[in-house]
């Protein structure tokens, strides 16, 4: 089946002919909704009350396990209601009853040993305002209208999410910022420094080369990993060397130096590979995102935007990524974190924007926030003062 809204009408269109076929069990494959009353919930509710046939949910991330409980423990159905989990080499675990069982040992079964599932938020002083965007507007590839006056100002030592209905400028708003779209107005004011060198610049208009070459230092780590962010044919060393090739001189490339930084972040990072040879294609979705993510806070950026960081991965990973953010944070980094986990975006950030449409919505404080607040403010734009978009 598909996601979101169309899933629920799939499914309501097809429970009569999952019946009539003699249908015996349905997977469902993916992360369910916010709340109970969100598409995929109502879809699971839907199929789990048909009678005859089996629900099977499949998912991995610890986000999903209370949704998970929740479905499996109301279906309605005859007999005790089971979760099976497996392990991180693909092993069979075991099987609890949903009664009895809880998150956290589900997640010690996932990952193999206890984990916390608190999100921490270290205290940290903001800094300085490392970026502000002014009144941005811009089309989508397509030509449709993808941000409209879209201002806010993201500061050293801040982990400022954004939020927002799939298709709400997200991905427009990340590629503009960092070069590779255009706007079709606005600004982009960057303010840092290069060798301790102050740099104040409008990025605006400007190529990634170009804002490279005027001293910024800026990270992006985009929603595709293996289309924009990284070449899944080539190793880690050459991986990292996309960063770097640039900055050397003469006929011959120096492979020393990013080897010997692939080699560091296996170390540190735990990236799961044979090596640094491997083709970063052939590492798990989560390994490919410790490699991009690794490669871009190595050339320590004090403007980090990150794209849907840990859709998809398991919860070890995931939580590995969260604390690479949060040491970013520590460092004193602006951080722009792009997520669809209400949850991690309020236990992770420290406000939270939320785009409605292209336009931003609202701008909260992720600690008083609350789940319901973000939800109308993903579906409704209220005027709100520029000194509440300016933090």
């Amino acid at each position: 089946f598909p996601e979101g809204e169309e899933l629920y009408a799939c499914a309501e269109e097809q429970v009569a002919a999952l019946e009539a076929q003699g249908v015996d069990y349905v997977v469902c494959l993916g992360h369910l909704g916010i709340d109970a009353e969100s598409a995929p919930n109502r879809s699971v509710d839907l199929l789990a009350n048909v009678d005859g046939i089996d629900l099977f949910i499949d998912s991995h991330s610890h986000s999903t396990l209370a949704d998970i409980m929740g479905v499996t423990n109301n279906t309605g159905k005859v007999g005790d209601t089971v979760l099976t989990s497996t392990g991180t080499k693909g092993e069979y675990i075991g099987v609890v009853d949903t009664g009895t069982t809880d998150q956290d040992q589900l997640t010690e079964m996932m990952v193999g040993r206890p984990i916390s599932l608190e999100i921490e938020r270290p205290a940290v002083e903001r800094g300085e305002k490392r970026l502000s965007v002014v009144n941005l507007t811009c089309e989508s590839s397509e030509g449709v209208a993808a941000l409209n006056n879209v201002s806010f100002d993201a500061y050293g030592g801040e982990i400022l999410g954004i939020a927002g209905i799939a298709g709400s400028g997200q991905k427009e708003l990340c590629e503009v910022i960092a070069g590779l779209s255009p706007a079709l107005g606005g600004a982009v004011l960057y303010s840092g420094e290069k060798n301790g060198i102050p740099v104040q610049e409008n990025l605006l208009g400007m190529s990634p080369d170009e804002i490279a070459r005027k001293g910024v230092s800026m990270a992006f780590v985009p929603e595709d990993r293996l289309g924009m962010g990284l070449v899944a044919g080539m190793d880690m060393t050459d991986n990292v060397m996309l960063r770097s090739y640039k900055n050397g001189r003469g006929l011959f490339v120096d492979r020393a130096a990013p080897k010997a930084l692939a080699e560091k972040m296996i170390g540190e990072l735990e990236i799961a590979t044979p090596g640094v040879d491997t083709p970063v294609g052939r590492l798990s979705g989560g390994n490919v995102q410790k490699v991009l993510l690794g490669r871009e806070i190595a050339s320590e950026p004090s403007v980090l935007i990150v794209a849907y960081p840990v859709r998809g991965l398991d919860i070890n990973s995931s939580y590995r990524i969260y604390d690479l953010l949060n040491e970013q944070k520590k460092k004193g980094v602006a951080v722009i974190f792009i997520g669809e986990d209400l949850d991690v975006l309020m236990q992770l950030c420290d406000r939270i924007m939320v785009l409605c449409g292209g336009q931003v919505s609202g701008i909260v404080d992720a600690r008083s926030t609350t789940k319901d607040e973000l939800g109308l403010l993903m579906i409704h734009v209220e005027k709100f003062d520029d000194e509440e978009a300016a933090g």
